[in-house]
């Protein structure tokens, strides 16, 4: 099947001319070969690029969350150390006394603890502001964000981040602090100079943008759960981790633009590349084409312009050595040799001409030889002369077949005929020295053998066999199918001869008849055909033909009982 399907591949391609296919093969197939491999190419280096930057930004959102934490539990423990300071008591069980609310004060401003701090709100167990070291525009407006133990919150409209803790005394809660400290405090990352390209951000839960490099207007929504984040008409791929202990997440924003900066150079240079060589290969193509199709295209021309009277104008000039210069060298030859054939033509028809002449001449020598014999032949009726009449009689008949008859095939009854009148004539000779038996059995009277074929035979039976002092001299012709090919037998009771071996190389049977016998049918009908001769002394000869079965020209084997 698949070789089948290959040959009517083949032969649609036939269909389509030698130059389009040259052309297809060296500059189009080889061009969408390029263009594919460059389109594979780019798709596996932009994906291959877009998972190392993913790689890259997980790698750097697990160290910023990392340090997040770390500097938020420190952040925490040294809220936790303030806390459990006396003066903290003192300060929220006193009632906002002087002195006491004096030395807080100080504890507070020279306090280590709660480094990068920028603010500090007391407050008591009603969550009433008790001490703010903010300016005085900005103290008594902080609310608590959360009654939880510790929690963590980022108010925006003071820029920055504020840890709350429950101070509990005796199991009891007598009041609250907070601290606010700038982005920096958690990560140096979110106070160094923004790229638009690469941005590490803070987002809370609601997925609302807190802090970090980006320019985004506090609050603005980052749909973080889309592959692409599109922010301010630009895209941007991203990774993202939740903060450990907290329900923020930092968020690492890559500009697609820088991510694809990388393969976009790439492309173009492959572009340019791609150009080049395509320019290259398509001077080579061309290079190549015009070696293959202008050789075929000049026998192409050459065949168009034959001309019979000059062939020699019409070969091709082929100076190369492949198999083209072969087939043009072939072509030249093939040239030479119709030129041959012309002139051998033409001298042909000349003698055909001559010959035609000298057959139209030859004619009018048959017609005065049968009229000559038919006037012998009504003299000897009239003499009363029968031996004679039927022996010019019979001598007219195969003279007719053998002069007039073209046709190199006959029937064996009409062979048979001619036999007989041979043996009439030699009758006028030898009288009855001997009998004719004639076996002829009528499913191959209508066998069709070569023409006097059996009349060579039959003459070295009578000239060689037969003695004139015997009797009861038998010449026997016998006819018949066998194993499907036709067996003629031609014996005699005559003299034979020593020499049994299969050959007609006996000098008694060294004829020129009986040699043509056996080359006529080597000739026409192979070697499988034969004639065999078999021969002893005072019993006789027989002589075997055998031949192909065969009626009106077509073997016929079939239904022919082996006899």
């Amino acid at each position: 099947m698949m070789v089948h399907d290959m040959k009517q591949r083949r032969k649609l391609l036939r269909n389509v001319s030698i130059r389009s296919r040259l052309l297809f093969g060296f500059i189009a197939l080889p061009l969408v070969v390029m263009i594919i491999c460059f389109l594979l190419y780019y798709n596996f280096s932009m994906q291959m690029i877009i998972s190392k930057n993913q790689e890259s930004s997980q790698h750097s959102v697990e160290m910023v969350e990392e340090l997040f934490h770390l500097n938020m539990e420190r952040l925490e423990d040294q809220m936790t150390e303030f806390c459990a300071q006396g003066i903290v008591y003192d300060m929220l069980l006193s009632d906002g006394e002087s002195s006491v609310r004096k030395n807080f004060v100080a504890y507070a401003k020279m306090n280590m603890n709660l480094n990068g701090r920028n603010r500090l709100v007391l407050f008591n167990e009603k969550q009433e502001v008790i001490y703010d070291d903010a300016g005085e525009k900005e103290q008594g407006n902080l609310s608590l964000p959360s009654t939880l133990d510790i929690s963590w919150a980022y108010k925006k409209e003071h820029n920055g981040i504020f840890l709350t803790k429950r101070i509990v005394y005796h199991n009891e809660t007598i009041g609250y602090v907070c601290g606010g400290f700038k982005e920096g405090a958690f990560s140096p990352s979110f106070t160094n100079a923004s790229s638009i390209s690469n941005m590490m951000i803070i987002i809370d839960k609601d997925n609302h943008y807190l802090f970090g490099q980006a320019a985004f207007p506090k609050g603005k929504n980052i749909q973080i759960s889309q592959d692409m984040v599109n922010v301010n008409g630009k895209s941007y791929y991203h990774e993202s981790k939740q903060i450990e202990g907290m329900d923020w997440k930092v968020v690492n924003l890559v500009s697609s633009e820088y991510v694809l900066q990388e393969i976009h150079s790439t492309r173009n240079m492959l572009f340019l590349y791609g150009v080049a060589i395509l320019i290259l290969e398509a001077i080579l193509s061309t290079i190549v084409y015009h070696s293959i199709y202008d050789p075929i295209h000049n026998i192409l021309v050459s065949m168009r312009k034959l001309d019979e009277t000059n062939l020699i104008s019409s070969q091709v000039e082929d100076n190369g050595k492949d198999e083209v210069h072969e087939l043009s060298e072939n072509f030249n030859d093939l040239l030479n040799r119709v030129q041959e054939l012309v002139k051998t033509v033409a001298l042909e028809q000349e003698q055909k001409r001559e010959t035609q002449l000298q057959l139209l001449q030859a004619q009018i020598n048959p017609h005065f030889l049968f009229n000559t014999l038919n006037t012998l032949h009504y003299l000897a009726i009239l003499n009363e002369d029968n031996p004679v009449s039927e022996g010019i009689s019979a001598l007219s008949k195969l003279l007719r077949n053998t002069i007039v008859d073209s046709n190199e095939y006959v029937d064996v009854e009409e062979e048979i005929e001619n036999v007989k009148n041979y043996i009439i004539i030699q009758k006028l000779r030898y009288g009855d020295l001997f009998e004719t038996v004639y076996n002829i059995d009528e499913d191959v009277r209508h066998c069709r053998i070569l023409k006097f074929l059996l009349q060579p035979i039959v003459e070295n039976s009578i000239l060689h066999a037969f003695e004139e002092d015997r009797e009861h001299q038998i010449l026997t012709i016998r006819a018949q199918a066998e194993k499907g090919c036709l067996k003629i037998e031609i014996g005699d009771n005559g003299k034979g001869f020593q020499e049994v071996e299969q050959s007609y190389t006996n000098k008694k049977l060294s004829g020129i008849g009986i040699m043509n016998i056996q080359e006529r049918i080597r000739l026409m009908y192979g070697d499988k055909y034969s004639m065999n001769i078999q021969s002893e002394v005072n019993k006789g000869t027989i002589v075997t033909l055998l031949l192909p079965y065969r009626k009106g020209g077509i073997t016929d084997v079939q239904g022919i009982d082996s006899r």
